[in-house]
């Protein structure tokens, strides 16, 4: 493998190293609940002398049965002092006996934000299948043609890494992990450190796509969201023109914004470049009725993100306008700050499996509300059925409530397989009529199908102001059937509403609730929307979409990016 690329031996070295990772899944995929029961009986043996473990008589305890016994059920409220005794303090191993030298920043009650703490062994965790695994399930569905090339990572790390008093990190894992290989970055991806690690003001899109199309064997392409690859992919569909001659030029458009600083970095970095410009015009002159991407990058393999739950329409999206099925997809199964839950077990699907060495799960069926006695395991959960997820993880919370709706889909082996529902507490109910962002989202999403318009993205804010109360969408549009009217759109919304959540139906149709609203934003606003987070200090990875409208500075943003709303014509 000397005859490789950097990036080439990296890739190789990570699928050799993910071998083994991949191999042992597949084992525990055959008696996946002996695995997870044997990861509880571990970490209530470790963590036996913790304040936390003494409180509850961890040592006591020798079976599943007797942990649902002797410990409760809790939420973050319940840990909020033990975390500001160490973070604030000397005090260590109060509910974890493991390393813990990061918190995750997470958005907490009332905007405070929580301390989410994550050991050493979880990191670790996240590492053995967020890269070991995902790239040797890759060279067993794909082959190995891929790996001699970079990927175009559309990665962003501009929000700080904290330190807390007693010498933690804090704040998004992405970006630590990041910043422990910039140096290392430029081998591996397309993207320039000045894209990755952005200062204020730089027009980071450009930069991925100026840098992504100027390297004609990209193999792969990584983001935090498919939402990134859309939201891409668009830029250049709209700015070839200028992307282009600048490849061709060796230059950046002084229309380009960016500091002065950043854009001399970057010149140093180019040269002119007129047969790979040759190239991409002779490509995009032929317009896009048909897919691009493998014109512009025929090596490229696959895309990696996540891909399912809110993010399935953004897929679906690039497959069908952009890479169609030449083009892979590995969907990331369910993260968050409290561990990896789930991974994919083959490509383009929606499906994934839970990891039985990550966490122990427990599940509480979404009809039982807070009864608890209905809670099972994951050798008891049934098909078709949808659960809150409840976990014990490595790194000190016990029995915690994720407030993560999922569906049992099926089995891969012995392991059940999900879907990411919605995040409970974000369900929407001013009468009662308890709509979540499925519904929210199926209603937008069918709204354009049945129409044939393109919708860029949407949110929805529930109007308490309004006589009577009523539900209010903002959408951004993209290309529209001739003659089609915003009057249209906003009468068959309702229909799709009612549709996706009859109750709320019955109440607009009773008068009870208002009808819908429809608010239409001006072009590029998700995209202004993203660059504000960032611009904030939000790591761009933590940059979801907003399908529900829950703070004032959504609100003031939305509203003041709208530029016309439709109402019932009377």
């Amino acid at each position: 493998m000397d005859n490789l690329s950097l990036a080439g031996q990296a890739n190789y070295k990570k699928i050799k190293d993910g071998e083994p990772i991949y191999k042992e899944f597949q084992q525990m995929a055959e008696n996946p609940m002996k695995y997870n029961s044997d990861l509880l009986m571990k970490i209530l043996a470790d963590n036996k002398d913790t304040e936390y473990g003494k409180k509850y008589h961890f040592e006591d305890i020798h079976s599943v049965e007797e942990f649902q016994k002797k410990v409760p059920i809790s939420r973050y409220d319940d840990y909020v002092d033990y975390i500001l005794r160490e973070t604030e303090g000397d005090e260590k191993h109060l509910l974890c006996a493991y390393d813990v030298m990061h918190y995750n920043k997470s958005s907490g009650t009332m905007g405070n934000p929580k301390r989410l703490p994550m050991s050493d062994k979880a990191i670790e965790i996240f590492g053995k299948y967020n890269n070991g695994y995902m790239n040797a399930l890759l060279a067993d569905k794909l082959g190995m043609d891929w790996i001699d090339g970079k990927c175009m990572s559309i990665t962003e790390s501009a929000s700080y890494i904290n330190t807390l008093k007693n010498g933690a990190t804090y704040g998004a894992l992405s970006v630590k992990m990041v910043l422990n290989f910039r140096e290392y970055l430029p081998l591996l991806f397309t993207s320039p450190d000045e894209a990755t690690f952005p200062k204020s003001g730089v027009n980071t899109r450009y930069l991925h796509a100026r840098f992504g199309l100027m390297d004609k064997n990209i193999t792969n392409a990584g983001a935090s969201f498919y939402s990134f690859y859309l939201e891409l992919l668009r830029y250049i569909e709209g700015k070839w023109e200028l992307l282009v001659k600048d490849i061709e030029s060796g230059t950046i458009d002084e229309s380009i914004q960016m500091p002065e600083e950043v854009r001399g970095s970057l010149i140093k970095k180019l040269q002119p470049m007129p047969e790979r410009a040759a190239e991409l015009r002779e490509i995009f002159e032929q317009g896009f009725e048909e897919p691009f991407v493998p014109k512009v990058w025929p090596k490229l393999r696959f895309l990696a993100g996540v891909g399912t739950g809110g993010f399935k329409s953004y897929a679906d999206k690039i497959k069908s306008d952009y890479t169609g099925e030449q083009v892979r997809q590995y969907k990331t199964g369910l993260s968050a700050s409290e561990g990896i839950f789930s991974i994919p077990f083959d490509l383009d699907v929606e499906d994934s499996t839970f990891i039985p060495d990550s966490m122990f799960y427990e599940f509480l069926p979404l009809e039982a509300g807070d009864d608890f006695s209905k809670i099972v395991t994951l050798d008891k959960v049934e098909v078709g059925k949808d659960y809150e997820i409840i976990t014990t993880n490595l790194s000190g919370f016990y029995r915690y409530r994720m407030r993560d709706a999922v569906r049992i889909t099926g089995k891969y082996k012995e392991l059940p397989t999900m879907q990411f529902l919605y995040r409970i507490d974000q369900t929407v109910s001013i009468m009662g009529e308890k709509t979540t962002e499925v519904a929210i989202r199926s209603a937008a999403e069918k709204t354009a199908q049945e129409l044939g318009f393109e919708l860029i993205d949407f949110s929805m804010y529930p109007d308490l102001e309004a006589r009577p109360v009523r539900y209010l969408y903002f959408m951004e549009l993209g290309k529209m059937p001739e003659g089609l009217k915003a009057k249209e759109i906003r009468y068959v919304l309702e229909k799709k509403l009612a549709e996706a959540n009859p109750s709320m139906g019955q109440k607009v149709a009773a008068g009870i609730c208002g009808a819908t609203k429809l608010n239409i934003l001006e072009p590029e606003t998700y995209m202004l929307y993203r660059d504000l987070m960032i611009a904030k200090g939000t790591a761009s990875g933590q940059v979801k979409p907003v399908s529900i409208i829950t703070n004032e500075l959504q609100r003031k943003f939305f509203f003041g990016l709208t530029e016309y709303g439709v109402e019932v014509v009377k």
